[in-house]
């Protein structure tokens, strides 16, 4: 029997260098590419050894240091699938993508290989009037987006939840809610402070169901504004043993599961809190991309404002019961997705 050739894959997967929910979605991504026969070429851009922890050495992937070297490799190889980078997309007015990248597309295509656009999403809805994206888009072999609004706004291609849905502790295995002790939050440093009528219905929140308050950071740069937190909420800020992102998620997702809730403005505070087993509480001076997010999903109901908050939290005992079956639904699209890809992937091979 003739050994089917090994299929090289190339995937950039370069995200903000201290933000867990920025590697998090694109190891779940990683994974969706990675199978039996497949290698799969990784591009993290300038990460530094934080980031890069979460990828871990393995036979099947290579990771390049210099985005030169991992062009050339797939310039090299004959029917490569490029994997365009996951994640939050911020187009200007103009071409999209880039000129260059549009053109590794292109070439990729006209090798008789496969482009994965999946999982992405755009930053701000209302301002993609002025986009042009490329035609390499509507072409690719997959191309997906992370939410509705995105969706809308390019006009074309298909929806699936965000990556990072996927990760994170089978819903049958989650604590009930009569033992999950803890309410989370975990706050963005670049976003206006709550305010006292947060703060107090934050209090009163945790007083009504018991639950003690903790705060985290999943961002090196917000764990200032989780140190303050604590001290203004009563609370106590869990420190992790290291920022490194391999540690950072074992850490983070051991708080959640133990957590009835997680109050955040971050989107993938929400998500992983959420794959945990603790209701995400969307509460944030600008709550629109968190509620698409969420919405995606299913769970939107109880994102928005800071005025908003103690409205929601007065109702997440009714809807408790909705996060595991959205949870559920989320992890087949994202599998139903998965498959796609790997057939795309295959139909080139």
């Amino acid at each position: 029997m003739i050994a089917k050739p090994t299929q090289h894959v190339f995937a950039q997967l370069s995200g903000q260098d201290d933000n867990l929910g920025d590697s998090a979605l694109r190891l779940a991504y990683l994974h969706a590419l990675r199978g039996t026969g497949r290698h799969v070429h990784v591009y993290l851009g300038e990460a530094t050894s934080d980031f890069a922890a979460g990828f871990a050495p393995a036979s099947d992937l290579t990771v390049h240091r210099s985005r030169g070297t991992w062009v050339e490799a797939e310039a090299a190889t004959a029917r490569p699938v490029h994997a365009f980078n996951a994640g939050e997309i911020n187009p200007r007015a103009g071409h999209f993508p880039v000129a260059r990248r549009a053109a590794e597309c292109a070439r990729v295509l006209d090798a008789g290989g496969a482009v994965i656009f999946a999982g992405i999403g755009i930053k701000n809805v209302d301002r993609v009037q002025g986009v042009a994206f490329d035609p390499v888009m509507r072409e690719a072999s997959v191309m997906s987006w992370r939410d509705r609004g995105s969706r809308d706004g390019a006009g074309f291609g298909d929806v699936a939840p965000d990556w990072a849905y996927s990760e994170g502790t089978p819903v049958d295995d989650w604590a009930a809610a009569t033992e999950r002790p803890l309410i989370a939050v975990t706050m963005r440093f670049d976003r206006a402070w709550p305010g006292e009528d947060w703060l107090a219905a934050v209090q009163a929140f945790a007083a009504a169901t018991g639950t003690r308050i903790v705060t985290v950071a999943q961002v090196a740069r917000d764990a200032p504004r989780a140190v303050r937190l604590a001290q203004a909420l009563g609370g106590e800020y869990l420190m992790p043993p290291s920022m490194r992102h391999d540690v950072l998620d074992v850490y983070v997702r051991d708080v959640y599961r133990r957590s009835l809730a997680v109050i955040s403005d971050r989107a993938h505070g929400l998500i992983i809190g959420a794959t945990e087993g603790a209701f995400p509480l969307g509460s944030g001076s600008d709550p629109h991309k968190i509620s698409r997010l969420l919405a995606a999903v299913g769970l939107g109901d109880l994102v928005g404002g800071y005025e908003q908050f103690d409205g929601f939290a007065q109702s997440v005992e009714t809807h408790l019961p909705t996060l595991a079956p959205a949870i559920s639904s989320a992890r087949a699209e994202i599998a139903a997705l998965t498959t796609r890809i790997r057939a795309a992937m295959d139909a080139v091979a």
